[in-house]
């Protein structure tokens, strides 16, 4: 006897062992109603589960004297999928209903003569199998919160020589003690999806607040996760080169997902019109009118500046008006040459530069108080309040004293001098802090151990492997292979986005020149990319993503 029960201990520390040592909970599931059916000595087992939404389904048949052993949705056929509450209307249940129902053992030596249940799965399992259920022992598997999160089912219990007996007390105690485990286990994973979804319900909300915010943004949130799995997937089928021992666990790949959903989340705090900029004059809306409202101002002072002259007759007509039109012939092109730089679409030059300064220096009168109208904040930005009240010559672009407020630069001038794009150096380092502020919302976020990762990989999609990316300055040797991917991920999706408001879509052939001069300049991953380019992924994603009017010729090998 105490040899047996030595042999039992063994048994359940053998197990609790494999529970702990394996991740997989289908493999352990079926481990330990293996093991409770071995301790049985039955011939079958049926698992039902009852899930948090109180839907109850068949997930483990095991059938030791046929050769039987089916899971999940193989039982399907066998069993539909109830809903509990719903059976609790019928007549008559079957008695894994019966036991999540009532919380009760049920032991019968023989099932048929329990005439109080419906037998239906019995008779359909005898029929299709040619097999004859007798004993059962029926077992509710109650959580620590006293909820049935399982219903174990154990057949043709039988003797030392194969006959088939009735489940003994001391076989039904047994159970029972095993079944405390299974409970365990079964709530555990139970917990551990609900905390999944409580996390991706925070990724849903937070993702839709920053697309309601901007939708370009949003967009691009959506997307990136699609093109860091592509590429991932690709790294890890590699077989030869620098990535051929590259793998993702599953809660690598979990940590991959939950960070590529949430690289952005730090642009939240980022204002929108710096996110959406798509003008260099843009703040609320685009400032270019209050410039085009002056220069129809000039307009009209040349135009009153002809008729005087007209009517104090200090030249020919003729020539009056060929003055008049040459003025406005000027007006209108130096308003255009503005309006081109506000749009960012070309790189400015050093006499681009010129023109404009010499253009800011234009004058015009105005009239009204500058003041009028003005929050308190506002005036109090004003150096000279007696200054702005009167009338007097202002400049056409204007790099005013009252245009810096909070941090950022306002002025015409100084953003029409942007050489390159639309965003000024403040509001490029403010779309930089979104990065910081993106680290620090995670660090708050206390993940488990398993998805500690999340941090590093969606904070460092704007590093690069040459150490000049931002906010770290980490090189490639201090990143990991997913937090390069999201970089490229990063990349691929910004510059082929066809919904930016500061820019015209690109053709896939500029999109991969450019990200080809990125590897080659010590930006991207040069191993990652060439993955990137072979395996196909930047075509796949581009069918199912990008516009077709964006999608030309692209021969690979001119892009590695």
């Amino acid at each position: 006897m105490a040899d047996s029960q030595d042999k039992n201990y063994e048994d359940i520390l053998e197990l609790n062992s494999k529970i702990f040592e394996c991740k997989d909970y289908d493999t352990v599931l079926t481990n330990i109603i293996e093991y409770a059916q071995q301790v049985a000595q039955a011939d079958g087992t049926f698992l039902y589960i009852l899930n948090s939404d109180d839907y109850f389904n068949l997930e483990i048949t095991r059938i030791k004297s046929i050769g039987l052993s089916r899971n999940g949705s193989d039982n399907i056929a066998l069993y539909p999928i109830s809903y509990l509450p719903d059976l609790k209307e019928k007549n008559k249940v079957s008695m894994a209903e019966a036991s999540a129902l009532r919380k009760e053992i049920l032991n019968y030596a023989n099932v048929y003569a329990a005439t109080d249940f419906e037998h239906n799965l019995f008779k359909n399992f005898e029929q299709e199998n040619n097999y004859t259920v007798l004993s059962c022992l029926t077992l509710p598997i109650i959580s620590r919160k006293g909820r049935v999160t399982a219903v174990a089912q154990f057949i043709n219990a039988q003797d030392k020589n194969g006959k088939i007996i009735s489940f003994t007390p001391s076989a039904q105690k047994n159970l029972q003690a095993i079944g405390t485990l299974l409970g365990i286990t079964i709530e555990n994973h139970q917990l551990r999806g609900s905390y999944n979804q409580l996390l991706e319900s925070f990724i849903e909300v937070l993702t839709k607040a920053i697309d309601a915010k901007s939708p370009y943004t949003g967009l691009h949130c959506q997307r990136v996760p699609v093109i860091a799995r592509m590429l991932t997937t690709a790294a890890v089928q590699e077989t030869t080169g620098p990535l051929k021992n590259f793998e993702m666990s599953r809660d690598d790949w979990y940590a991959l997902n939950i960070a590529s959903w949430l690289h952005d989340c730090g642009k939240i705090t980022t204002p929108e019109y710096i996110v959406d900029k798509a003008t260099k004059l843009e703040t609320i809306y685009n400032r270019i009118h209050e410039i085009r409202d002056r220069f129809e101002i000039l307009r009209r002072d040349a135009h009153i500046d002809y008729l005087k002259k007209r009517l104090a007759n200090t030249d020919s007509k003729e020539n009056l008006q060929a003055e008049f039109v040459s003025k406005v012939a000027q007006l209108e092109d130096d308003f255009a040459f503005i309006a081109k730089c506000n749009t960012g679409d070309t790189p400015l030059k050093d006499e681009d530069i010129i023109r404009l300064e010499q253009l800011s220096k234009i004058k015009f009168i105005r009239y009204f108080d500058r003041t009028k109208g003005l929050s308190w904040a506002e005036r109090d930005n004003i150096p000279d309040i007696e200054a702005y009240q009167k009338p007097a010559y202002e400049n056409l672009l204007q790099n005013r004293q009252d245009l810096i407020s909070k941090g950022y630069n306002y002025g015409e001038l100084y953003n029409l001098e942007i050489r390159q794009g639309t965003i000024n150096k403040e509001e490029r380092a403010k779309i930089n802090e979104h990065i910081v502020v993106t680290i620090d919302m995670l660090k708050e976020i206390h993940f488990p151990k398993e998805l500690s990762n999340v941090v590093e990989y969606a904070g460092a999609h704007h590093e690069r492997v040459d150490g000049k990316g931002y906010p770290n300055g980490l090189t490639g040797d201090q990143m990991s292979i997913p937090a390069k991917i999201m970089a490229i991920a990063d990349i691929y999706e910004a510059l082929t986005a066809s919904d930016r408001p500061y820019k015209e879509p690109k053709k896939l052939s500029e999109v991969l020149s450019i990200m080809r001069d990125m590897k080659n300049n010590g930006h991207i991953d040069p191993d990652l990319y060439r993955v990137f380019i072979e395996s196909g992924v930047y075509k796949e994603y581009a069918e199912q993503y990008i516009s077709p009017e964006q999608i030309d010729e692209i021969n690979p090998e001119d892009y590695l």
